[in-house]
């Protein structure tokens, strides 16, 4: 589809790669392009996974070869920091896994509650920390290094800063970014998509709009930011209707950008995941809905 002079894209991701070796080969074989089946163009990784540097082995030579796009899945809400936990005290707890949610990084933004500006310079240097991992791993990527968030938490004001200054201090220049607001005017079209709706995720996305111009000019600025979905549906984006898409795509195409699809594909036993004992993560990652998400992207078209 052509507008404003430049082609759309639909970009079907995957958050969420690398938790283990068999969870990402199975991403990879939702990929076309990487000699599996299905629609997958593009995903991003943990780099404090455990198994981090065996998935970046695995993914590299689809990566070098440009078959698949690749980035950043930065992470301070599950599992261990990739930095020393006695460096970080204020994102951790007694177990040395990180110990706040997304909204324990908003409070502390916005009602400046504790050690605001310690816990800003601990999240900078643990992003630090994640991107030098990641860059070591793909140094081809540190002048078009591609970032987003687990639970997209950038989209808080202080955790939005943090980041900034943790490029400046790795010096890496950010090409493509998430700005995670989805419209959801193309959800309303019909009582069936209605029906799917989550409350909680219309809440979601509304506070996320919220949070967006504080993260906005920032993003946009020098960046790729593709329109997106992937949060009226998270948990269950395997109710996305190649319909659904449809409309969203013309929707990208009237304000001239791409189309980011949002999937968590493939599920991972709980004892498996960044840490099992945070017990809403984990339960998340080893939902049987992440494998019906993948059987929707391996029933998908690939775009030419």
């Amino acid at each position: 589809m052509n507008t404003k002079g430049r082609l759309v894209t639909l970009i079907i991701h995957a958050d969420d790669f690398g938790i283990t070796v068999e969870q990402s080969k199975a991403i990879l074989e939702l990929s076309d392009a990487c000699g599996g089946h299905g629609a997958l163009s593009s995903m991003s990784m943990f780099a404090n996974s455990p198994a981090f540097n065996e998935c970046a082995e695995l993914v590299r030579p689809f990566v070098d070869a440009g078959k698949i796009k690749l980035g950043l899945h930065l992470n301070i809400v599950e599992g261990h920091p990739v930095s020393n936990p006695d460096d970080v005290p204020l994102l951790v707890n007694e177990r040395g896994t990180f110990s706040h949610s997304f909204m324990g990084y908003l409070a502390a933004s916005t009602l400046r509650t504790g050690d605001r500006d310690g816990i800003r310079e601990q999240l900078a240097r643990e992003f630090s920390e994640q991107i030098k991992r990641y860059l070591e791993a793909f140094p081809d990527q540190r002048r078009n290094l591609r970032v987003d968030t687990h639970q997209h938490t950038h989209m808080v004001p202080l955790v939005h800063d943090a980041l900034l200054a943790a490029c400046r201090r790795t010096d890496c220049l950010v090409t493509t970014a998430r700005l995670p607001v989805e419209p959801v005017g193309p959800h309303l079209k019909s009582p069936r998509r209605i029906a799917a709706i989550s409350p909680v995720n219309l809440v979601k996305d509304a506070l996320l709009a919220l949070l967006a111009p504080h993260c906005r000019e920032d993003l946009e600025e020098g960046s790729h930011v593709a329109d997106f979905s992937g949060i009226v549906l998270s948990g269950r984006m395997q109710k996305t209707t190649p319909d659904l898409i449809a409309d969203m795509e013309a929707r990208a195409a009237e304000q001239g950008r791409d189309l980011e699809v949002l999937f968590h594909p493939i599920s991972v036993p709980i004892e498996q995941c960044l840490d099992p004992e945070n017990l809403p993560f984990a339960q998340a990652c080893a939902s049987p809905n992440r494998d019906a998400e993948a059987e929707l992207i391996a029933s998908l078209s690939t775009r030419a």
